[in-house]
């Protein structure tokens, strides 16, 4: 009786961290500040996700911070495609929260992951801000990443401009990550970021690199983390936090 009850433990124990594993791999969850990794919402799920930014700049700290509130849904088309629609929200030092922007992103796999050497996935964003006055603006990234047991190294390759007002400012970023599985439920991570804007023929860089971490169940995740300013940038940080809802 005692080993058919220990087999049975052990066959249950099995199948709920099997469960376990497929439900947290099937949400979209992020484990990155920055960094964009390789997967898309499976194909007819929908997923309702809540972005909080803190951009506070080195000059003033928290209180000249700029907070960023989103809250968006994806859906997937195909286990491949999926596309997004966020509400921008944000709230400048000494002002009251505004609506900011209506953004619809789509973003594509090339192939299933692990096929390819390094997995390519392509991401396009059109921005429409809310003050109809201003331009246009589109991003578009390349997301590459590689798996190594536990380990994901993730790198992502970013481009953006004002629509047919380019000359109006323009950037370039670049975010390089690598992320440990603790177990399917828990993540830790660590990346750094730099963003070189150019306004007006001046370019401006900034630098951060710091940690994050992420937990997801079967039905929720959530991601928190932090940049910390580097050379120029010292004494600047950046905060993100995502709690997602896989419907």
């Amino acid at each position: 009786m005692t080993s058919i009850a220990f087999q049975l433990r052990t066959r249950i124990t099995i199948s709920l961290i099997t469960i376990l594993a497929a439900s947290a791999a099937r949400a979209d969850r992020r484990d990155f500040v920055r960094a964009y990794q390789y997967a898309t919402q499976p194909q007819g799920n929908l997923e309702v996700e809540i972005w909080n930014d803190v951009d506070a700049p080195s000059a003033g700290g928290f209180d000249q911070a700029i907070v960023t509130p989103r809250v968006e849904l994806e859906y997937g088309l195909t286990d491949h495609w999926d596309v997004a629609l966020y509400h921008v929200l944000e709230q400048q030092p000494a002002s009251p929260l505004h609506f900011d922007s209506w953004r619809l992103e789509t973003r594509y796999r090339l192939a299933e992951k692990g096929v390819w050497p390094v997995d390519v996935m392509l991401y396009l964003e059109g921005e429409r801000p809310a003050q109809f006055a201003e331009p246009w603006e589109l991003e578009e990234k390349v997301i590459l990443s590689r798996d190594f047991g536990s380990f994901e190294i993730v790198a992502n390759l970013v481009a953006e401009q004002k629509l047919f007002h380019a000359d109006q400012g323009h950037l370039w970023e670049i975010d390089a990550g690598a992320r440990y599985e603790i177990s399917p439920a828990l993540h830790i991570a660590g990346e750094f970021w730099t963003t070189q804007e150019t306004v007006n023929g001046v370019t401006a860089g900034s630098y951060y690199a710091g940690p994050s971490i992420s937990w997801a169940s079967s039905r929720i995740w959530v991601q928190l983390g932090a940049g910390f300013g580097l050379g120029d940038s010292s004494g600047a940080t950046f905060v993100r936090s995502v709690l997602g809802f896989n419907l």
